[in-house]
């Protein structure tokens, strides 16, 4: 582009971002490789769109190369990929078309990446790969936390000695752990996989692991992938695992630019291996330059809750102990009960009052599984809503998804003509498979209808062979959960882990209390465990070992992701006995520095 048109395009960008220094810094950063701390609500996909504007426009990303884009998501990847396709043109002028964009620019998420790398180079690594691997069911862990094999490993473990079994689940379990594979645990595994292979059978790690031995053993190849991706990009930085890291070091050769996007605080999937520590050690490692986001443009015009995102920021940058003036503390709204029904009536009458006023959408989020109460007592109000309290490993979670692949498979893997009456045919199958449905069930129904619908309208712009892949790849990555955001329902039940990645205008956090959030092994094991409190709060120990500050830090994350679900307000809720049944008291979450928990007003009587 002409030096003009760059002088043009960086006063237009300039203007978009309205003055926000440290996103025009990311921006123009002279810097090849960026490694950048981006909270949510900080501005940080704009802020990317435009560096890629600009690498594109001064000519740092030459033609005919292209831009790799890594999310974990699938949905999060196909909302980036859109956003990309949209603004880019905008930016770049009309001759850059959403077409020629999506030509230069691949966005997808790891196990994406990988069977496209598969299913042009796999044959090298196995001869089974020269089927398309799109074709091939992917399957999850062998064995569940109790150490029994899985449903949808019974049929196939079967075929397999004990030998052969553990020999799976060593390179499962090791990657849960944080650790990458040996050579010496991955000779056996690749062996038993290789027996899978001739049925259309793949485990879910050995993608990425057969991906990571292609570029082990074929060089040229691995050069031809840093070569075609000059820029990589990826968003959730922080989730990321033994394995993608892995893969990620193979793909990035001496000159790759970089731009690595993430959040330390919301890092909540260290108990399914995402590295800790990650991003500082990439910063060092990668001689990456450290940018940290600080406008938050979500909650811009709730001081409140501005403050509350930057205290709880500040106890986790000072290990608990920051520097917070009276005039910063942030009011935090609370719901107290004497025990969990009247908790729970105080959240109903809360949800009660916000929905009578405005039409928004609200989440009730919990830590563990037991909504009952919650629900009981909405439905004593009248108050419809959606249930989503499952977890990736759930049975009913796992089987629904494993009886959407099959027959996802089976109607699609030849013809891959996706149209809405295929998608309803296809979703008419899925229920002759269930003689009854309970509400969890129920409420999977309808995130598979809401993901059909959604696709038909919003996405019918996307080719049959992107359909098929974002459909296929939601249900081999379990992810049926993201399509919440799609339903129809002002109210969502969920838990917080099921609810990242997601946004509503309020968020109630239930179960604020002690061995709740933080979890109980952590209580059980704190200082302060026989202590006795004023006004029903706990607090941290102080002084705190260095292991215990690190334990609780994660417990923050969750708390953290929790609050920052909410558009315009987040409330919590607690009360004296538990979900357990047990006497209990506020969580000392809630009373670290710069939080004042404040009574919330409610229509509810306690």
């Amino acid at each position: 582009m002409h030096e003009a048109h760059v002088s043009d395009l960086k006063e237009l960008i300039s203007s978009q971002h309205g003055g926000d220094e440290k996103q025009l810094e990311i921006i123009f950063s002279e810097s090849p490789r960026l490694i950048v701390e981006a909270p949510a609500g900080y501005g940080k996909t704009t802020t990317m769109i435009s560096r890629i504007a600009y690498l594109f426009a001064s000519g740092r990303i030459p033609n005919p190369k292209r831009i790799l884009g890594l999310t974990f998501s699938v949905n999060a990847a196909l909302k980036v990929k859109r956003e990309v396709a949209e603004k880019l043109p905008v930016l770049l002028g009309t001759k850059n078309s959403p077409i020629a964009i999506g030509e230069r620019v691949t966005v997808t998420n790891y196990h994406g990446f990988c069977k496209g790398v598969l299913k042009k180079y796999g044959y090298l690594v196995a001869n089974e790969f020269r089927k398309d691997i799109n074709t091939f069911k992917a399957i999850g862990d062998i064995r569940n936390s109790q150490g029994n094999v899985t449903n949808e490993w019974r049929e196939i473990a079967k075929s397999l000695t004990t030998q052969e079994q553990d020999a799976v689940h060593t390179v499962d379990s090791t990657i849960k752990s944080g650790t990458l594979p040996s050579a010496e645990i991955l000779t056996p595994y690749f062996a038993v996989i290789k027996k899978l292979l001739p049925n259309g059978n793949i485990t879910h790690n050995a993608v990425v692991l057969f991906t990571l031995q292609l570029f082990e053993q074929n060089e040229e190849v691995k050069k031809f992938f840093q070569s075609y991706y000059p820029l990589i990009v990826v968003d959730e930085f922080q989730d990321t695992n033994c394995i993608a890291w892995a893969l990620l070091k193979k793909i990035i050769g001496d000159d790759t630019q970089l731009v690595f996007l993430g959040d330390p605080l919301q890092r909540i999937y260290g108990f399914i291996g995402a590295l800790p520590r990650i991003m500082e050690t990439t910063k060092t490692e990668l001689c990456m330059t450290e940018i940290k986001l600080t406008q938050n443009y979500r909650f811009r015009k709730n001081p409140e809750m501005l403050k509350l995102d930057k205290n709880i920021r500040l106890n986790a940058e000072f290990c608990f102990a920051p520097d917070i003036v009276d005039t910063d503390v942030a009011n935090l709204p609370i719901f107290y009960g004497k025990d969990q029904q009247c908790e729970a009536q105080l959240v109903a009458a809360t949800v009660q009052n916000i929905t009578t006023q405005s039409d928004v959408k609200i989440a009730v989020l919990f830590r563990s599984k037991k909504s009952d109460s919650v629900e009981t007592e909405l439905s004593n109000l009248n108050i419809s809503y959606f249930y989503g309290m499952f977890s990736d490993d759930d049975s009913e979670y796992v089987e629904f998804h494993i009886k959407c692949q099959e027959k996802f498979l089976i109607r699609f893997a030849t013809t891959k003509s996706i149209t809405k009456k295929s998608l309803l045919a296809f979703s008419e199958t899925v229920r002759k498979e269930y003689t009854t449905t309970d509400k969890t069930i129920g409420s999977l129904f309808r995130l598979l209808d809401a993901l059909i619908e959604k696709v038909s309208t919003d996405y019918v712009d996307l080719s049959a062979e992107d359909k098929y892949t974002l459909i296929l790849e939601i249900f081999e990555n379990r992810q049926l959960k993201q399509a919440m955001e799609y339903v129809d329902s002002n109210i969502i039940l969920t838990t917080i882990h099921g609810a990242k990645g997601l946004e509503w205008d309020y968020v109630i956090i239930t179960d604020m209390e002690r061995s709740c959030l933080p979890a109980y092994p952590i209580c059980i094991d704190c200082s302060n465990l026989r202590a006795t409190f004023q006004s029903h709060k706990c607090s941290l120990p102080n002084p705190m070992d260095d292991r215990f500050k690190e334990i609780v830090l994660d417990e923050l994350s969750v708390f953290y992701v929790g609050i920052t679900r909410a558009r315009q307000q987040a409330y919590i809720s607690a009360s004296a006995v538990n979900a357990n049944g047990y006497s209990s008291i506020v969580s000392c979450l809630a009373n670290i520095a710069g939080i004042k928990l404040v009574k919330a007003d409610t229509m509810a009587t306690s």
